[in-house]
């Protein structure tokens, strides 16, 4: 395992620099819309966006090289330790902006399918002007992944800052693209590889019937596999004796994040009458608008946070 190549003092100088950068961008790129029809205004605004580009491709450049990277997760069906170069300093830096991330290219372990992960964000939100989606703050799957044969995930823990992430990694004995890919963690969108060797480009939807909370079922199931939190070793476990990862605390959904707040993007399907009765939708389980707590039916309020329930 790698260690951090730059000190957290030189990291932040950077991104700070990263942000500078794209904003001047955003505003020579606004200058020559509102100035279409002036050739000499267009070629001085076109030389200053040309320099300024270069130079964020260059700090972005060191922004990369600088990230650690860190094992994650280990491949239950060949045993290989995957990693990834994250920004593990904080939630301020470019790497969970989810337009436009500032993320290197790694060469993949040959069963990666897909990552995804959520950051328990209970307290304090980070203090951000771009757009970031860490997902929803406790562990959850995607259903529609594991119902492959193909499909095992392995679930981890890492620090992000002061924040507790839970990434989930998904592998496949058949990287076959019949299966859609899903939303790479924190981003809109995923890049995968099809059976030629070709970069594919797709975005999934963050409805509800991606996200499944009840990690225990699939664990039983014997689709979900677990690290223990610190166990460098990365052992995988199988049972839900002892799981850390179970009942912890925390909303239910994924979050949108920007200047300071933060906001449910998950989308509710909508039925019609003769798609659900009432005895499923009472099946359903409720949680707390406020924390995001599983609450008892017919309570007014809710145990964990005191917030007044619908």
């Amino acid at each position: 395992m790698k260690t951090e190549k730059i000190t957290i003092e030189e990291r932040n100088k950077i991104i700070a620099t990263i942000f500078q950068l794209r904003k001047k961008m955003e505003e020579f790129s606004f200058e020559m819309e509102n100035n279409s029809d002036d050739e000499i205004v267009q070629e001085y605004l076109m030389k200053k966006l040309d320099k300024t580009a270069t130079e964020l491709e260059e700090v972005e450049s060191q922004y990369i090289q600088g990230l650690v990277y860190k094992i994650i997760s280990r491949c239950p069906f060949s045993n290989e330790p995957f990693g990834l170069s994250i920004d593990t300093f904080g939630l301020d830096g470019p790497w969970w902006v989810s337009e436009q991330p500032v993320r290197g290219i790694e060469e993949e372990i040959k069963t990666f399918f897909a990552i995804t992960g959520s950051i328990s964000i209970l307290d304090e939100l980070p203090e951000v002007s771009f757009s970031m989606k860490p997902g929803p703050a406790v562990p959850w799957v995607s259903p529609r992944l594991l119902n492959d044969e193909n499909i095992i995930a392995v679930l981890s823990h890492i620090k992000i800052g002061i924040y507790d992430a839970y990434p989930i990694v998904y592998y496949s004995k058949d990287k076959t693209l019949e299966i859609e890919r899903i939303n790479t963690w924190g981003t809109n969108e995923y890049l995968a590889e099809d059976i030629d060797g070709l970069a594919v480009m797709g975005s999934t939807f963050d409805d509800e019937e991606e996200y499944d909370f009840d990690i225990a079922s699939w664990i039983k199931k014997g689709k979900l596999k677990w690290i223990s939190i610190d166990d460098e070793s990365l052992e995988l476990h199988n049972t839900i004796a002892d799981c850390p990862y179970l009942d912890l605390s925390g909303y239910h959904y994924p979050v949108h994040i920007q200047n300071k707040i933060s906001t449910n993007c998950m989308i509710i399907l909508e039925y019609d009458d003769d798609d659900i009765n009432n005895d499923e939708m009472e099946k359903r389980p409720k949680f707390c608008a406020n924390c995001g707590t599983p609450v008892i039916k017919d309570s007014k309020f809710c145990a964990n946070c005191g917030n007044k329930l619908n």
